[in-house]
C-alpha cells in the first residue's frame, strides 16, 4: 500500500479531484422559477461558478499544487498539503452551502435577472453541488496522505546546492588546476587563496 502512495499518484489523485470540481462548476447547480406576475420571467439557471464562485479558483490552486508537488522539496510538500487541505475544506463548504441554501446561493443571479432583491421563486437544486463536495472530499484524502507519507518520498538531488557545486572545484591532480581556477574565478572567489 505505502508504494502505491507516491508523490505522482497522490498528485494524480488532488489534480482529478480538482478537475472534478472544475467539471462541476461549468455545470447548472440551480434552477429557478420565478413566481410570474404581470411580467413573463423565463427560468433562470445558476451555474456553480455563480452559485459558488470560489471553487472555481480553488480547483485551479489544487491542480497548481498537484502539479507542483512533482518537483517539490521536503518543506514546500508540507505547505503545498495544507494548502490543498484548505481548499478542499472550502470547497466542500461552498458545495453543502449550495445544497443546504440555494436561494442564498443563487440570489445574486435572481437579482440580476428580475431587478428585485427578494422575488418569491422555486429552486430546484441538481446533483452538481454534490459532485463538488465529492472532488472537495478527493483533495482533502489526498492532502491528508501527502502530510502522512511525504516524509517517506525521496528527495531529488539538488545539481544546483552548494554541496554539489564544492565537490566540483575540488582538483584531482595539478592539470586540473586551470581548470578548477577559472571555476573559482566565476564564482567570485580567489583561486590562490588556498595554495599559500
Amino acid at each position: 500500500m505505502k508504494q502505491k502512495l507516491t508523490a505522482r499518484n497522490l498528485a494524480f489523485l488532488g489534480a482529478l479531484g480538482a478537475v472534478i470540481v472544475l467539471w462541476s462548476a461549468t455545470r447548472t447547480w440551480i434552477t429557478v422559477d420565478v413566481a410570474s406576475g404581470t411580467v413573463q420571467i423565463p427560468q433562470i439557471v445558476v451555474d456553480g461558478a455563480s452559485a459558488a464562485a470560489a471553487t472555481t479558483a480553488l480547483s485551479i490552486a489544487v491542480l497548481a499544487g498537484s502539479l507542483a508537488l512533482l518537483i517539490a522539496g521536503k518543506i514546500s510538500r508540507y505547505i503545498i498539503a495544507a494548502i490543498c487541505l484548505l481548499a478542499g475544506i472550502a470547497i466542500i463548504a461552498a458545495g453543502a452551502a449550495t445544497l443546504a441554501d440555494p436561494q442564498a446561493a443563487a440570489s445574486t443571479a435572481v437579482s440580476t435577472a428580475t431587478g428585485l432583491a427578494q422575488n418569491a421563486a422555486q429552486y430546484s437544486v441538481s446533483a452538481w453541488p454534490a459532485v463538488a463536495v465529492a472532488g472537495g472530499a478527493l483533495i482533502a484524502v489526498q492532502s491528508v496522505l501527502v502530510l502522512v507519507f511525504a516524509r517517506s518520498w525521496a528527495v531529488k538531488a539538488d545539481k544546483y546546492s552548494r554541496s554539489a557545486g564544492k565537490t566540483a572545484l575540488e582538483p584531482k591532480d595539478a592539470s586540473s588546476w586551470n581548470i578548477s581556477s577559472w571555476e573559482q574565478l566565476s564564482d567570485g572567489e580567489d583561486p590562490t587563496a588556498d595554495r599559500r
